[in-house]
């Protein structure tokens, strides 16, 4: 999957796990999230044989439970009933308060930029320079299959431009390292987790015809294995707009 979403310009492993890169830009906005879909042929002259993917462990660092921000009740029941409401996934926006090494954020952060040639001021903390699209996650439903899987992966990723246009709104309104943004929160980012999940609707049956076309088929097993990480919760039926006859 996450071979696929790169090869797609979903992922842009330079700067993070889902950053999106268009080439040519369609002519709507729906059409620019599906353009580049790969076909089979095209991932598997990339693929490995006898060793893992690349990129299996960052299964670990986008999905994950409530609990590794410390999610808080008012949080989770707005995101269950409201931002999610009637999906089998969710979410997380916020510091990871369970890794603090190995997985964590900012040890992946520390590597890029160790890699870049990036050093960090002298005095500044690397929370500074931590990258908006490592504070946010998916929690997927126990019964939630391959199709919200995928779903869940595509929110994601326009979840993720939108966090990094707010970072940078935020950024821009600080005069100082010695200020930086607070940490994301869940609470924080309300409206644009009820944008992204109405955009991620409209958009995915594009992807899927998209995926059907270029010859995908849907995997026997779920497309991320054995994931112990669910979570469960009621789901809640989608509310449906009343529309009044005009008088």
């Amino acid at each position: 999957m996450h071979t696929v979403l790169r090869e797609m310009k979903f992922i842009d492993d330079n700067v993070s796990i889902d950053s999106a890169d268009v080439v040519k830009p369609p002519k709507t906005k729906k059409e620019q999230l599906v353009s580049n879909v790969p076909t089979p042929e095209d991932i598997a002259e990339q693929e490995k044989i006898f060793m893992p993917p690349d990129h299996l462990a960052r299964r670990a660092i986008a999905f994950g439970s409530p609990g590794r921000t410390a999610l808080d009740p008012d949080e989770l029941k707005m995101l269950v009933n409201d931002a999610f409401r009637g999906e089998k996934y969710f979410i997380v926006v916020g510091k990871d308060e369970k890794n603090t090494r190995g997985l964590s954020a900012r040890v992946r952060q520390w590597r890029r930029m160790r890699r870049a040639g990036i050093s960090v001021e002298k005095g500044v903390s690397l929370d500074y320079y931590l990258d908006p699209q490592e504070q946010c996650y998916i929690v997927l439903h126990e019964s939630a299959n391959n199709l919200d899987i995928l779903k869940s992966a595509l929110a994601l990723v326009i979840f993720r431009r939108k966090l990094v246009a707010l970072d940078a709104t935020m950024r821009q309104q600080k005069t100082s390292v010695d200020d930086p943004p607070p940490p994301f929160r869940t609470r924080d980012c309300q409206e644009i987790l009820r944008e992204t999940r109405i955009e991620a609707s409209k958009v995915f049956p594009h992807l899927l015809r998209e995926l059907t076309k270029k010859g995908w088929r849907p995997p026997l097993r779920s497309l991320l294995g054995r994931v112990s990480a669910r979570a469960d919760w009621k789901i809640q039926l989608v509310r449906e707009k009343k529309h009044h006859p005009a008088s």
